[in-house]
């Protein structure tokens, strides 16, 4: 656990360091595009506030491959091992290595159906669902944190601004107004990526000699 937190630790300073280094005055060269700057930095505040939460998440335990698997199950519901797979664009075999690591935590369970029990389904226990809900609220309190440090006259433009875009969003994606998650997890990847992530969050850090 302490190796975990330490390899993911150093991801997040790099990470960190990277969204410091493009907000310098002068990183990036001007354009005419009037889109670029309000891209620019939506984009860089997103990813400090993804390096926030996975330093919380990651004191609970639980990696990010994870945490969208978890999602996945409580968006979609119970569900066949195979479905589950052909969601997170993984192998079978991967999508069972992951639920092993999730079910030893107790936040998952395997459930066979009646009617061929070959099948097996997946859901989120109670105890997954308590967790997932601790995670909102810690990161609901790092924008209600975020937010408080606005000066209060701004923060009606920025209400307005966050409906329009989140409604905006709805209309071009599809999306569910009713689904918090999406933006805050990561989009389904390769196997290869999974099996990165869970491998580099695995791996002790590097020695200094």
């Amino acid at each position: 656990m302490v190796d975990t937190i330490v390899a993911s630790d150093t991801i997040i300073h790099v990470t960190r360091t990277i969204v410091a280094e493009g907000l310098r005055p002068g990183a990036t060269a001007p354009s005419a595009d009037p889109y670029a700057p309000i891209i620019a930095d939506f984009r860089a505040a997103m990813t400090m506030l993804k390096c926030a939460s996975s330093e919380r998440v990651l004191r609970l335990g639980i990696s990010m491959a994870q945490l969208h698997i978890l999602y996945t199950l409580q968006r979609s519901g119970e569900m066949p091992m195979s479905r589950l797979a052909e969601l997170l664009n993984v192998s079978l075999s991967n999508a069972t290595g992951l639920i092993d690591r999730i079910e030893e935590r107790g936040y998952v369970e395997r459930t066979r159906v009646p009617e061929d029990r070959r099948i097996v389904k997946i859901r989120v226990t109670p105890a997954g669902s308590r967790m997932l809900d601790e995670i909102d609220a810690l990161s609901d309190d790092l924008l209600r944190s975020v937010l408080g440090r606005l000066d209060r006259s701004k923060l009606g433009g920025v209400a307005q601004a966050a409906a329009a875009l989140r409604s905006t969003l709805e209309v071009t994606t599809g999306g569910d107004p009713l689904d918090r998650h999406p933006a805050s997890i990561p989009s389904p990847r390769s196997s290869s990526t999974l099996r990165g992530v869970e491998h580099s969050a695995n791996q002790p850090p590097a020695r200094k000699d």
